[in-house]
Parts: structure tokens; C-alpha cells; sequence
């Protein structure tokens, strides 16, 4: 009874096309299930994760304030009594401090005596604004560096006395830095805050207040940039619910009058806020639950849920993060992710198939080709070529087989064909060709060293390999394009020449070899300056088919030959 041959490709192709239908219906019922059951928990803690991202981009603020203080005016260092005595120093490390932020930032300082100095920072260059004199308006001066000269541009028409500021009076009576209220700036109607700090002399008597500026538009930005489902949104608040920072709205109106206001969430016209707060508001005026989540309704029953943190300093800032997203957001993603699923596990099993049925065809094709290639080799052909290029097992089983023949047919010390080679070589170059055609006539060279046993006696059996290292090298090199060298041992080498027919090539072909194998041998080691060590050969020759049509009468017929020349040379 004969065994019928399973199909490589179907027997690793179908368990693959098995495990993925389960893999994919398992699945989607898996990924519904576990949607489903831990969304809020997901949810929740993704929301917190923005919370905390919120909190921690208003901590790098408020670290880069305090820091340009510092750099201004580090702490211990009194300040001149008079600006204009020590301005150099004063204008270096205003604008170090303004630097702190990249290239934008302000800071400025103010004295008992009722004079400033304020210099901020736009890209590469710097505006400074002095004031001397206490009672008189300030002036303005362009600056391209940290050491350049300040350039006057104008002057400003107003009186300036930094002591009649919000920010200079809450500092003088605060120890430590402080925080001033947030207002609308006048000139680009953005909301900033103010930290400033007393700066005291080596006594301890109060010599004046450096301040910076925090534009909220930064944080603006930053909230409109944090990834939210369509109708999530993103809220910073002061406890009273007036308006810091939100996504995908203004923090800032126009009142009755045409004048900037802020928005507070209690008269806010956008419902999620207003709901938010009026649902929240002990969680914005208690300070002991500084994280948490919650699940609120709207006006309409809808579901929102909730993430919040409070952000406090040293410095009387006091803020609430609020990230809201209505609960029919996140299951609708669910959903989504539940069908998204199903498709693409629909269109992964396609794509399975066509990509298995690629893989596994490659596969069971080079499998092939390695067995037809052991085959040949089976039947004598040791020059079959293995035209497997992977880098898996497969790669490494035709890789391992190929070294296997080399080592079976290759002489170890010359890289040649061994004797074990030959007489295959010989064998396929006798057999007639694919097309019925009678194989080409080819020429057989013996090569029998001359010299090499005292070569090897005097100078040992390493100077002895590297003798037939350079032997071989130099009939390589003399060898036709399709020419092939074998050894059969010891010093005696066989030469395959293609295409010669006659004697004339045959000794044209011999005198080529005698005459590259005299010149004197280099390689060797320990030979004295100026001896030269040579070896020369005995090549004797036959013709394929007239001087034998079998690989062993030839190589007769040339060893023969061979030694009929050897022989006639000694007599000499």
C-alpha cells in the first residue's frame, strides 16, 4: 500500500487558519466583556492621569517664577540703594532671570525710594524699562544681549511709581513670595498673575520687591491640546468658581459696558461648567479631599464623569483641575472599539491567510529546493548550488548543509577541492549536457612540487603550509575564469583547464603554471636575509576525451605524464 504524501503548506496552514478563527472570536467576546465591566475604573484613572498633567504644567510654572526671583535677586543679597550705581550688574541678571522661561519672560524690580527697572524678554532681544526718579514716567530701551548697551527708543507719558502697585504693597507686608490676584492685561487682554518678593537689606530693613509676570495663556493653550473625547473638556478654577484656564473656550467676556471681564462657571452660559461647579462647589472650597473623581447628572439625567485635584503653594496660589467627559462619550468608544474589533480581527484573518499562504509556500519552496540539492549531492554533484537565503532555521539547516559539502569536498589547509572531489568533478564534466550536446574537451594538469620535503625539513611544517597557502594562491591566479584546482595530498595538485583540445594548449597551459611557480617564496618564516626558498613542479598533462574517457584513466595518463617529465628532468 502506498502512503500518499501530505502537502507541507496544508499541514502548517491550517492549524494557523484554525487558531486564528478562535483567536479572533474569542476576542471580541473577550474585549465586550472586559469594555464593559472596568470602562468607569479606565476612564477614571486616564482622567486622573490629565489632572495630574494639568497640575504638573502649573507646578513648572510656578518652579520657573520662583527661579527667576531667585536668579534676580537671590536670597541674602541686598540691593544699591540707587539703580543707577549698580545697573550693569542689575541688567545682567534681569536678563539671565528672563531667560529662564526660553525666549519669553519678564521681571522687574522696585526700591523704597520709588524707582524700577523691568526688562522682558522677545526672542533674542529685550526691552528695558528704567525709571530714576521716583514721580516721573519711565523709559523704554532695546537690548540684543545680556552685556549689550541698552538703546533708548521713547518714553512713556504716564507717571510710573512701583510703590502705588498691587504687587509691590502685597509683597512689603508678606514674608515670602506671594501671589497676586489674577487680572486681565490691559495690552493683550490675556489673564496673568504676579509673584513677588521682598528683597531686604543685610540688616534686614525692607529695601524693595522684584516681581514676574505668569501669562495664562500658556495653560490655555496646554488644555486645549490634552487628548479628551469630543465632548470632554478640561477646567481650571479659583474656588470661588471664577474662570483660570479651559478647553475650547475663552477665560475672558465682554461685559454690559464693552470691558473685559472674567468668566466665573456660576453664570457661565456653557452647561458643562456651570453644571460642574454647581454640583462640585464643596469640592472647590474644601481643601481636605485634594484628588478625587465623581459621577454627576446634568440638567437632562445625562451621566458626566469627573476627575479633580487641588494645586496649592507656599505662595497662596489656590486652583482646582477639572477634567469632565459625559459617560456617553466613553461607551460610545466602547462601542466603537467593540466593532472596531470585530473588523479588523475579520480583517486580520484575511490578511492572515494571504500572508501564511505566502510564508508557508516560501517555506515548503526552499524545502524543496534543500532536498533536491541533498539529492544531487547524494549522486555525486559536489558543486550544487543551495539558493536558500533565510534567516531562520531553514537558513541555518541550508547553511550547515552547504558547509557540511564544502568540508566533505574541500581540502581544509588550501581551500581546493580534495581528493574525494575530483574524481565527481571530473565525472560531471564527462557527462553530456542538458540538451543531449557531448561534453567540452578539457585538459588535466598533474602538479608534482619540486623541493617541498626539504622545504618542510629544514624549515618546518608551518613554513611548509604556508608554502602550499601560496602555491595555491599562485595557480589560482593563473587559472582561466572556469578553471578548477583540486588536491589530491602532500604536494601534488590537479589542474582542470576547460576548452583545450590539443597539445599546444596543453603546453602552452603547463609552461604557465612552471613559470609562475619558480620565483622564490616570501612568506616564509625565519629564512635569512638575502637565502631565497623556491620550489618549482613537475606538470605533466592529459586530454579529455583522447587521452581518457574516465576520470581515473585520465588522471593516469597525467600522473604518468607526469613523471615521465620528472624523470627526464632528474637526468639532467
Amino acid at each position: 500500500m502506498v502512503r500518499k504524501r501530505a502537502s507541507l503548506r496544508l499541514s502548517l496552514i491550517l492549524p494557523f487558519v484554525v487558531l486564528i478563527s478562535l483567536l479572533t472570536g474569542t476576542l471580541g467576546v473577550l474585549w465586550y466583556w472586559m469594555d464593559s465591566t472596568t470602562v468607569s475604573g479606565l476612564s477614571s484613572q486616564v482622567m486622573v492621569e490629565i489632572t495630574e498633567r494639568t497640575a504638573q504644567a502649573i507646578s513648572q510654572d510656578v518652579r520657573y517664577s520662583s527661579a527667576t526671583l531667585e536668579v534676580a535677586f537671590p536670597n541674602g543679597l541686598p540691593a544699591a540703594a540707587d539703580i543707577g550705581s549698580d545697573l550693569g550688574n542689575l541688567q545682567r541678571r534681569l536678563w539671565a532671570a528672563a531667560s529662564l522661561r526660553g525666549t519669553a519672560g519678564s521681571v522687574y524690580y522696585g526700591n523704597i525710594a520709588g524707582q524700577s527697572i523691568g526688562l522682558r524678554r522677545d526672542g533674542d532681544q529685550a526691552e528695558m524699562r528704567l525709571n530714576m526718579l521716583a514721580g516721573k514716567p519711565r523709559q523704554h530701551f532695546l537690548l540684543d544681549g545680556i552685556a549689550d548697551t541698552p538703546r533708548p527708543t521713547f518714553s512713556d507719558t504716564a507717571v510710573f511709581d512701583p510703590r502705588t502697585r498691587p504687587w509691590f504693597k502685597l509683597a512689603r507686608r508678606t514674608d515670602g513670595p506671594v501671589w497676586t490676584p489674577v487680572y486681565v492685561d490691559f495690552d493683550n487682554h490675556d489673564l496673568v498673575m504676579t509673584l513677588a518678593r521682598r528683597v531686604l537689606s543685610r540688616t534686614g530693613a525692607f529695601e524693595g520687591v522684584v516681581a514676574t509676570d505668569i501669562f495664562l495663556n500658556t495653560l490655555r493653550h496646554f488644555v486645549d491640546q490634552l487628548p479628551l473625547s469630543h465632548g470632554g473638556q478640561v477646567f481650571i478654577l479659583e474656588p470661588d468658581g471664577t474662570l483660570i484656564a479651559a478647553s475650547g473656550m475663552p477665560n475672558v467676556r465682554l461685559d454690559a459696558n464693552g470691558d473685559l471681564e472674567r468668566i466665573n462657571a456660576r453664570t457661565s452660559a456653557d452647561p458643562m461648567l456651570a453644571c460642574v461647579y454647581a454640583q462640585l462647589r464643596p469640592v472647590f472650597t474644601e481643601s481636605d479631599t485634594p484628588t478625587g473623581t465623581a459621577l454627576i447628572s446634568d440638567a437632562d439625567g445625562k451621566k458626566i464623569q469627573i476627575a479633580y485635584k487641588h494645586i496649592t503653594d507656599k505662595g497662596g496660589l489656590n486652583w482646582v483641575a477639572v477634567v469632565a467627559v459625559p459617560r456617553d462619550d466613553i461607551f460610545m468608544t466602547v462601542r466603537q472599539n467593540v466593532t472596531l474589533v470585530v473588523a479588523l480581527g475579520l480583517l486580520a484573518l484575511g490578511l492572515a491567510l494571504a500572508i501564511g499562504l505566502h510564508i508557508f509556500s516560501g517555506i515548503a519552496r526552499d524545502m524543496r529546493k534543500l532536498a533536491h540539492a541533498v539529492r544531487r549531492v547524494g549522486q555525486g554533484e559536489i558543486n550544487v548550488p543551495i539558493r536558500v537565503d533565510r534567516n531562520d532555521e531553514i537558513g541555518e539547516l541550508a547553511h550547515n548543509f552547504g558547509h557540511m559539502r564544502d568540508s566533505l569536498f574541500t581540502d581544509t589547509l588550501t581551500g581546493c577541492a580534495n581528493r574525494d572531489a575530483l574524481p565527481h568533478i571530473l565525472a560531471m564534466l564527462m557527462r553530456k549536457t542538458e540538451n543531449g550536446q557531448p561534453p567540452r574537451p578539457f585538459a588535466v594538469l598533474f602538479i608534482d612540487l619540486n623541493r617541498f620535503k626539504p622545504l618542510n625539513d629544514r624549515w618546518g611544517h608551518d613554513n611548509g603550509d604556508r608554502a602550499l597557502s601560496k602555491v595555491t594562491q599562485r595557480i589560482k591566479a593563473e587559472l582561466p575564469k572556469h578553471g578548477m584546482l583540486a588536491r589530491l595530498g602532500g604536494d601534488e595538485f590537479v589542474a582542470i583547464v576547460p576548452g583545450i583540445d590539443d597539445d599546444a594548449k596543453a603546453v602552452w597551459e603547463r609552461r604557465r603554471l612552471e613559470s609562475v611557480l619558480e620565483p622564490g617564496l616570501a612568506t616564509l618564516e625565519g629564512v635569512p636575509e638575502g637565502e631565497v626558498v623556491t620550489v618549482g613542479a613537475s606538470i605533466g598533462y592529459g586530454l579529455y576525451p583522447r587521452d581518457g574517457d574516465d576520470p581515473q584513466a585520465l588522471l593516469r595518463h597525467a600522473d604518468q605524464e607526469m613523471y615521465r617529465r620528472k624523470n627526464a628532468a632528474s637526468r639532467f
